[in-house]
């Protein structure tokens, strides 16, 4: 398997692992029996009590389904149709369940917050999916012409920041990009 692919995939994990304690800054994680997290339910910069507060953020765009995290996953789902491959267990991060709703496309990762399962991470592996004009199978110069300069940039990655959220684009050995990743900003 592709050295690189296996790098973004060990990255992605690692920060969907982390994403749960960075819902606010004053949020201390607390170690609990069999090595989860227990995490104070904060509300994310991302919550608001206006629909539009998603907006704030990077969206993907599935079948004219726009998707933005910290959106409830039921809804979501119900409007993206198909049959997902759905699994859920218990989270190895934080207190509670980690849910994925792999629809080959892209994988909507969630976890429970509120009693509600709440969208904390998408990761996209095909060109169906538009994530504000780019899309898998481009070139990292085709992705800085619609997103400008990123916050980090390397040979095999791209990320920018907006709203809370942060978008990767991960390349493989050919310069095209193979994934791409919504999820919340590690540094917020």
């Amino acid at each position: 398997m592709n050295k690189r692919i296996i790098a973004a995939a060990f990255i992605s994990f690692a920060l969907m692992l982390t994403s749960c304690s960075s819902a606010g800054k004053d949020n201390t994680p607390e170690r609990v029996d069999g090595g989860q997290t227990k995490v104070a339910a904060t509300k994310s910069s991302n919550d608001a009590k206006t629909p539009d507060a998603a907006s704030k953020g990077f969206t993907i765009t599935y079948n004219g389904v726009k998707i933005a995290l910290d959106a409830e996953t039921a809804p979501l789902v119900k409007a993206i149709g198909g049959n997902p491959v759905y699994t859920e267990k218990p989270s190895c991060a934080y207190v509670g369940i980690d849910y994925t709703y792999d629809y080959k496309a892209f994988v909507l990762y969630a976890q429970s917050r509120d009693g509600k399962e709440i969208v904390n991470t998408v990761e996209v592996r095909s060109d169906t999916v538009d994530v504000g004009g780019a899309k898998v199978g481009q070139t990292l110069d085709e992705v800085k012409k619609i997103y400008g300069s990123p916050v980090s940039d390397d040979e095999t990655a791209v990320t920018y920041v907006k709203g809370g959220t942060e978008l990767q684009f991960v390349t493989d050995e050919s310069g095209k990009v193979v994934l791409i990743i919504l999820r919340h900003d590690a540094a917020e």
